[in-house]
């Protein structure tokens, strides 16, 4: 194989990985807000707790309007 193909490959390995949705999919709370959201959020800006989308959900935070993060499939 060649060194590009193999770098190509990786590089939609790692993509796939960082765009990881499901119950397992990283999420962010912020310390006093009620929504979860994406890691480049503009809400971001004051705290950012990574947490799982499972748990943020069963701990009543609802995604963010802005940054359109992961869902759980009972969401949906």
């Amino acid at each position: 194989m060649s060194r590009r193909f193999i770098i190509i490959i990786l590089a939609c390995l790692f993509a796939g990985l960082a765009s990881a949705t499901g119950p397992n999919a990283i999420v962010y709370i912020t310390k006093t807000g009620e929504k979860y959201h994406t890691e480049k959020c503009s809400s971001l800006r004051s705290s950012r707790i990574a947490i799982t989308l499972e748990e943020a959900v069963s701990k009543g935070y609802e995604p963010c309007k802005l940054c359109n993060p992961p869902l759980l499939d009972e969401e949906e």
